[in-house]
């Protein structure tokens, strides 16, 4: 299937059950939450818990019987997932790390000529290399600096900095505290060393685009929040690349009753969609969606 017209019904059923809120429950354990972050690409990161943070109420919406150690594991034990920058600060497989190669060179080229970080990086190394991993505090610099947000602290700049262009990682959490370590002493060698899959930028464009419609289900190409954080990507290099994904099957387009612009959906999922317009009702269930929900 080329082109698809569907009822906004439909698109409704299909959207709920791709995110795994509906019908019986997809996802179970640590692998059921690996197994919905390779479907989704990412969940989003905030440090806000008023009745939970925003990755375990994507979880718990969708894995049975979550616990909010299975992330935790999963993140700073078995590392198979990842703190890092995708759509805004988010979690993801430690197995994309290649794909994210421009976006941790594009950090290093913003950063390492601030003078007042570049001074200070060998301290960093030196205690971390004799402490070990460390937080902002355990350095005593209170120089206040210029920041890509607002002026900082030296040291959470320098430690940013480190982060954000793959030297450093978040290796753990002491509540919502982050400690950094070096990234080759946690993430597998054979993986901190594969070169970037996308040797272009139409290719890293074609992947970034194909990403972002898996992380929704169904998604038009029009600007809003889930294209945020792609590099270099405007409506016309978006257009181009959904053109390119068109072109090599990747993606279907969808075309759902009284919307003017068309939805686009990964091609591996056409045997769900038709699962959809074939069955009429699915197990009724009850999902407490958070903030940043993928499907938000």
């Amino acid at each position: 299937m080329d082109k698809i017209k569907i009822t906004k019904e439909q698109a409704r059923r299909f959207i709920v059950l791709y995110q795994g809120v509906n019908g019986e429950y997809m996802y179970k354990e640590k692998h059921g939450i690996m197994d919905f972050i390779t479907r989704v690409g990412c969940i989003q990161f905030d440090t806000l818990n008023v009745v939970g943070r925003n990755p375990d109420l994507v979880l718990q919406s969708r894995i049975k019987n979550y616990k909010n150690n299975m992330l935790q594991e999963l993140l700073y034990k078995d590392r198979m997932l990842l703190d890092q920058w995708d759509k805004e600060m988010s979690i993801y497989s430690t197995a994309d790390w290649p794909y994210f190669e421009r976006n941790r060179k594009a950090a290093y080229n913003r950063y390492k000529d601030i003078e007042a970080i570049k001074e200070y990086l060998p301290h960093i190394r030196e205690v971390i290399e004799k402490k070990g991993p460390i937080t902002s505090s355990d350095l005593k610099r209170d120089q206040i600096i210029d920041w890509s947000w607002a002026p900082t602290r030296l040291s959470r700049a320098a430690l940013e900095s480190m982060y954000l262009w793959g030297e450093l990682i978040i290796c753990s959490k002491a509540s919502s505290r982050k400690i950094y370590d070096y990234a080759h002493k946690h993430i597998a060698r054979e993986i901190l060393d594969m070169d970037d899959p996308n040797k272009t930028l139409q290719q890293y464009h074609d992947w970034h685009v194909l990403r972002r419609i898996g992380a929704v289900g169904l998604l038009w190409n029009k600007s809003g929040d889930a294209w945020l954080g792609i590099k270099e990507l405007k409506a016309k290099e978006r257009s181009e690349a959904i053109g390119r994904l068109l072109d090599k099957k990747q993606i279907i387009q969808i075309h759902v009753e009284d919307l003017k612009y068309p939805l686009y959906m990964k091609a591996e999922y056409e045997a769900l969609l038709k699962k959809v317009l074939e069955q009429e009702a699915f197990k009724a269930r009850g999902s407490v969606l958070a903030p940043l929900d993928n499907m938000l």
